[in-house]
């Protein structure tokens, strides 16, 4: 038996408390990498603590851990939708240490997800994922279903500044 499948699969899913905030950094860069997008990283510890943990927290945080420390984690938010009954959870980001994958830690922390969705009323799980993500199998088998009809669109850098500029109550400032 290989090293890979001989590790300890004993795990424990919990929120995440502002002392998990380096191994969510850490976990989020290299989430990044393997997206080839580590340089969208730009949040340092007092954004991750403001944003994540602070009085106006915009997102949630749930780790896996296990004998070595965190493994894995979920960061989801609520957003609301207009004309639907509750807030929409949005699972933003989802990784698991490649030592520790197929180990159900992944679909442990989405159960996690799942519960909160459920406690506050959202009638959904929403995420995103790339088009070259292989991990769109891994969801489909845990419940979740692509929605083909819809893409996502992004408005940044000049076109979002261009866009901005073109705002009355903006101009007016201006003026």
């Amino acid at each position: 038996m290989d090293s890979k499948n001989s590790q300890s699969t004993a795990f424990c899913v919990r929120s995440a408390t502002p002392e998990d905030i380096p191994a969510l950094m850490r976990l989020k860069r290299l989430l990044a990498q393997d997206e080839n997008a580590l340089h969208a990283v730009r949040a340092g510890e007092a954004d991750w603590r403001r944003d994540g943990f602070g009085p106006d927290a915009g997102f949630l945080a749930f780790v896996a851990e296990d004998s070595s420390g965190v493994i894995g984690m979920a960061t989801c938010s609520r957003r609301a939708v207009t004309g639907w009954n509750g807030p929409v959870i949005f699972l933003q980001d989802l990784f698991v240490e490649p030592q520790s994958r197929q180990h159900g830690v992944a679909r442990a922390l989405m159960a996690r997800v799942a519960a909160l969705a459920r406690d506050v009323g959202s009638p959904i799980v929403e995420l995103t994922v790339r088009a070259d993500n292989p991990a769109q199998n891994f969801y489909m088998r845990a419940g979740f279903q692509p929605l083909p009809h819809c893409l996502t669109f992004v408005l940044a850098g000049p076109a979002l500044a261009a866009l901005a500029d073109q705002d009355s109550e903006t101009l007016a400032l201006a003026g």
